[in-house]
């Protein structure tokens, strides 16, 4: 049985505790969160202890895995010292907000001979991971030319609405297109440019932010993240994967299952139901596939080196857009 603590019991770390107990040999037995109201519901759900502190947790709990759902900013911080402490680590995307800060972690990792690995959910979906097969399958030919979006309101709900402050969330480029940025990238390869255009750094509640990637294959990219439509409009994720015998495409608010939508003169609210079996949920499947590689001493499926790879897109993109100038790679 392998025992997890899990840091941060807001949106992310509600999902992971869902997720957790649908898995077998595997059990929470700590959370923590400075909200001793977040802590103790998840705990409740649960059936394991609850902190506020998480020197406290880390004192008293006997556990195998942390796994972190803290602002991104926090990431690091606590990845470093759990990994020195000899537990293994997963962690919410993106892997930090810094290279040096990503590499770090890699190496404490690396030192500490623990398992590490960061959570790029987009591979475990099954619309992202169908397209995935086909491609590799040859179904469309050869990749030339990709488009991805990924929009949403400004996500004002987080803990101290730490997304606002861009030193902290890394903006949508950072928090949000990184998604698209690992996907693309395991599916086709190192991008050698980078161009990017954005809009409202002074104001990231409006943030939008457009990217073009150039592939080493040849291939062209279209990156589109957004933080800067309506407050209720529903979050929209689209792929449109053109190539040279075909084309796949992909629309979230096309191919949702159930979407049930609840209005009030306050509020709109938009709650997206997927009938699939548990089995298929890809937050499940992205843990599960984490600790069959802590288990098995095996490669995680979302490695260190390609969270970085990832982050250092975005970073080469907020660049671009920062200077009006292409950044190669």
């Amino acid at each position: 049985m392998i025992r997890i603590a899990l840091v941060g019991c807001g949106t992310m770390g509600e999902t992971h505790a869902h997720a957790y107990t649908s898995l077998e040999d595997a059990k929470v037995v700590a959370v923590c969160d400075i909200r001793s109201h977040h802590a103790e519901a998840l705990a409740s759900l649960l059936g394991c202890e609850a902190f506020t502190s998480y020197e406290e947790m880390k004192k008293k709990a006997d556990y195998d895995v942390l796994d972190i759902c803290l602002p991104t900013y926090l990431h690091s911080r606590y990845a470093i010292d759990a990994m020195k402490s000899g537990k293994h680590v997963f962690c919410e995307k993106p892997i930090a907000l810094t290279l040096e800060d990503a590499n770090r972690m890699v190496e404490t990792a690396e030192e500490n001979k623990v398992t590490f690995s960061v959570g790029h959910v987009l591979r475990f979906f099954p619309q992202y991971q169908t397209a995935a097969d086909q491609i590799k399958a040859g179904r469309i030919g050869t990749p030339a030319l990709l488009r991805t979006t990924r929009n949403q309101a400004f996500p004002g709900w987080s803990w101290e609405n730490w997304y606002q402050d861009l030193e902290k969330s890394g903006g949508p480029e950072v928090d949000l297109a990184i998604h698209d940025y690992d996907w693309l990238l395991c599916n086709f390869g190192p991008v050698t440019r980078v161009y990017a255009k954005n809009l409202g750094p002074k104001h990231p509640e409006q943030m939008h932010t457009l990217a073009i990637l150039r592939f080493a294959s040849g291939a062209m990219a279209h990156v589109e993240a957004s933080w800067a439509l309506p407050k209720g409009i529903e979050f929209r994720t689209t792929f449109e994967l053109v190539g040279t015998d075909g084309q796949l495409c992909y629309d979230s608010t096309r191919d949702c299952p159930l979407k049930t939508q609840l209005g009030s003169d306050e509020e709109v609210s938009l709650f997206y139901d997927n009938p699939l079996s548990e089995e298929m949920n890809p937050y499940r499947a992205e843990l599960a596939a984490f600790l069959h590689a802590v288990v098995h001493k095996t490669e995680p499926v979302v490695t260190a080196a390609e969270a970085i790879a990832a982050l250092h897109i975005a970073l080469a993109a907020k660049e671009s857009a920062r200077s009006g100038k292409v950044v190669r790679l």
